[in-house]
């Protein structure tokens, strides 16, 4: 009786401080995955002080955990550790999308006390619930041994499990925000950027010339004869194309440098504080790669590339300058039945809708 006495107390309180409205304020308002993570784990610190907890998300293809997020003394040696499929209490949580309270881990034989080795580290009493999308489950949260040195409650158990589907409502939000993301800033073929992000990135880079006198360089690249290759080997080979150039660039270039596909088979790339020394340097590595690439498969491809150093002098003539040394550079290919004034025409609009 005097434990339901506390337990009624305890949720009397919970509903006095407006519990649940709080942490799923502070869930909701959270912009990244990682965020939402902390918050959780946060809120779940506060209110059942526990001596670790750990946030494990599932590998959908293997169905290991592994230790995302792991607060307290044994944090610094589980973090990013992975747990085999169905190993352990989380493992059997995982497998079994059910919660779990477990006062002495001596006498359950689902414990496995491999992670209580390398945290050195003693595991006592558990608790544990599975985050879950539908059906699915994609993590656990798991509690281990109250500071106070108390059993966790069932009442615990149910006001984990209710935090736990905050968490999980709010995960699967993030998860989906980022993914949005993601679509509205890559190609879906070559996973490069895509235009509209490469014209803010050149826009800021000619921002950065007029106010500060810094310079920057672009490259543009186009495949040679890519129409030719669409008809002679059909248009799932010309995607391979596609994406094998996209790789090579990726390859050729630094991190900070933007590396966009502008439009079918013409990609451009701009490099931040750098000369036209830098962009020669990735140029040569581009074609070394398509050297190797053409060595070992076919079709062989082929690129012409124009590049130019901005100045505070030609910044706003920047890609009519890269565009002439394309068109020389095709020229001498032999291949210069396309015009490129159109594609400056268009870069040149899309400035001009970001500075409006």
């Amino acid at each position: 009786m005097i434990q339901e006495a506390d337990e009624s107390a305890s949720v009397d309180e919970f509903v006095r401080l407006d519990f649940f409205t709080e942490i799923a304020k502070a869930i909701a308002s959270a912009n990244t995955l990682r965020e939402t993570m902390d918050q959780v784990m946060t809120h779940i610190g506060r209110v059942f002080a526990p001596e670790h907890w750990s946030l494990l998300l599932r590998d959908r293809r293997s169905g290991d955990l592994t230790f995302r997020i792991v607060t307290g003394s044994a944090g610094d040696q589980l973090l990013g550790k992975r747990l085999p499929r169905g190993t352990g209490i989380a493992g059997w949580i995982a497998e079994h999308a059910q919660p779990v309270i477990i006062s002495d881990v001596t006498r359950d034989s689902r414990f496995d006390p491999t992670m209580d080795r390398v945290a050195d580290f003693q595991t006592k009493s558990i608790i544990g619930v599975p985050l879950m999308s539908g059906n699915r489950v994609f993590g656990v949260i798991e509690l281990v041994n109250k500071i106070n040195g108390k059993r966790f409650t069932p009442l615990e158990l149910k006001i984990l499990t209710t935090i736990a589907d905050f968490a999980a409502i709010a995960i699967e939000k993030s998860y989906y925000v980022r993914a949005i993301k993601k679509v509205a800033l890559l190609d879906p073929l070559t996973n490069l950027y895509n235009r509209r992000v490469f014209t803010k990135h050149l826009q800021r880079e000619r921002e950065r010339v007029v106010r500060h006198g810094t310079r920057f360089a672009v490259m543009l690249i186009d495949i040679d004869d890519f129409k030719s290759i669409n008809d002679e080997y059909g248009h799932a080979v010309g995607d391979e194309v596609l994406t094998t150039v996209a790789g090579i660039l990726r390859a050729s270039v630094r991190k900070v440098d933007i590396v966009s596909r502008y439009a079918g088979d013409e990609f451009v790339i701009v490099f931040p504080d750098s000369g036209e020394e830098a962009a020669e340097r990735a140029k040569q590595r581009l074609l070394d790669g398509l050297a190797a690439h053409n060595a070992a498969a076919t079709p062989h491809i082929s690129c012409s590339i124009g590049l130019y150093a901005a100045s505070e002098e030609n910044v706003d003539r920047i890609f009519e300058l890269v565009d002439e040394q394309m068109y020389r550079d095709k020229s001498r290919r032999g291949d210069t039945d396309r015009s490129y004034g159109d594609m400056v025409g268009h870069l040149e609009e899309l400035i001009d809708e970001e500075e409006s």
